[in-house]
């Protein structure tokens, strides 16, 4: 790295983080909502363990419910939790504030249409505070509105950051928050997809399935190449190992190493660019050792754990001063 001061390439960092956070947070609620409605006539307490799962798949959310609540009132908390709280440092608007924060730090390396795109974001879900959202649906509406703005601050990011040292960090931030939750994801779901499905729990197993892939935005692309054909197994192997979907692992520690490739521009290989292309090599030649392992989710947690020591190592080498 040459021309970009340690605290201003962290902040742009984090920034790619925490947009990329707010933008998944939002699609898995909305997801989650609609596939816990499905399930609540066919399998109530599955209904009610998909929002159980939202803090194993977001360690550290504080989500404070009754216990001996309905299920919809579960989905109410959970919804409002990562929507709004203040106190739950993963919600939609802990995000998009840190977001905000950090643009604010670094604010001469992005646009106007940019800032002021994140800005009225920001100031839109604030404003929801003062609202009633009594409902699951009224929260899940100011959910996709919110998560329509998060998209369009991105897309004014991508068209308009200047392709240099600051863009190489905000795709860092964007690709290890990116693939650390599709990892976490897979984790916390795979030991019930894994259990072979009898006949009369094919359509939640396939309901199952689906929604996994539409949490990280990946259900399209695997339709484009296995169509409805819904396998617990070829899905994992889709979200690890596909080259072109965004969300797949392998695609983006390729992403990281590109960026990473253009910090060092060429100088000794880095520790971080040692330990993506150890990683990068297993996800490569190890495809059939790694899916004929008997505990699939351990897999996960391990990759999930080396993705997080690429963090760190990016921050000790880019960010300490």
């Amino acid at each position: 790295m040459r021309g970009m001061l340690a605290r201003a390439a962290e902040n742009v960092y984090w920034l790619g983080r925490y947009l990329e956070r707010a933008g998944n947070v939002a699609r898995i609620l909305h997801v989650t909502e609609q596939l816990s409605v499905e399930l609540r006539g066919l399998a109530p307490g599955l209904a009610r363990s998909l929002w159980l799962d939202l803090p194993k798949i977001y360690p550290g959310a504080i989500v404070i419910i009754d216990p001996n609540a309905s299920t919809e009132d579960i989905a109410k908390q959970h919804l409002r939790s990562f929507l709004l709280a203040t106190d739950n440092e993963l919600s939609i608007a802990a995000s998009l504030r840190s977001a905000r924060e950090n643009a604010r730090v670094v604010r001469e390396n992005l646009t106007r249409e940019s800032f002021e795109q994140l800005n009225q974001t920001f100031h839109h879900i604030q404003d929801l505070t003062n609202k009633p959202l009594d409902t699951s649906m009224a929260l899940c509406d100011a959910i996709k509105k919110i998560q329509v703005e998060i998209f369009g601050v991105c897309g004014a990011v991508d068209r308009t950051f200047a392709r240099n040292e600051g863009w190489s960090f905000l795709n860092l931030g964007t690709m290890i928050e990116r693939a650390f939750r599709t990892l976490m994801l897979l984790q916390v779901k795979l030991p019930t997809l894994m259990n072979e499905p009898e006949a009369i729990e094919l359509p939640i197993y396939y309901a199952h399935l689906r929604s996994m892939l539409r949490s990280v935005a990946s259900w399209e692309n695997y339709r484009h190449i296995f169509g409805l054909d819904l396998d617990a197994l070829q899905v994992l192997r889709f979200l690890l190992f596909d080259r072109y979907t965004p969300s797949s692992i392998k695609a983006c520690v390729h992403a990281l190493q590109l960026n990473l490739n253009s910090l060092n521009d060429g100088e000794i290989m880095t520790a971080p660019s040692r330990m993506l292309g150890k990683l990068s090599a297993k996800l490569m030649y190890e495809e059939q050792e790694i899916m004929a392992e008997e505990h699939l989710d351990h897999t996960c947690r391990d990759l999930s754990t080396s993705l997080m020591e690429v963090h760190d190592s990016v921050s000790r080498l880019y960010f300490s001063v």
